[in-house]
C-alpha cells in the first residue's frame, strides 16, 4: 500500500496530463497505473501488474475479515 501511495503522487503532473488515445494506448502498454484521457476521465489498468498485486492483496485481506 505504501508502495502504491508513493508511486501515485510521486509525480502529481504527470498524472493529470491529458493523453490522446494513441497516448493512452501506449500508456497501458507500458504498464502504467492510472489513465487519464482527453475529456479527463481516470482508468486503472488493469493490465499493470502492480494493480493486478495490489488488488490480489486487498482481496486476501476482504477473505481473512
Amino acid at each position: 500500500m505504501k508502495k502504491m501511495l508513493f508511486a501515485l503522487f510521486a509525480s502529481p503532473n504527470r498524472l493529470l496530463e491529458v493523453m490522446s488515445h494513441s497516448e493512452i494506448q501506449d500508456a497501458i502498454e507500458d504498464g502504467d497505473r492510472i489513465v487519464v484521457d482527453a475529456d479527463g476521465n481516470t482508468s486503472v489498468n488493469i493490465r499493470c501488474k502492480y494493480v493486478q498485486e495490489d488488488f490480489k492483496r486487498h482481496v486476501d485481506t476482504l477473505k481473512r475479515a
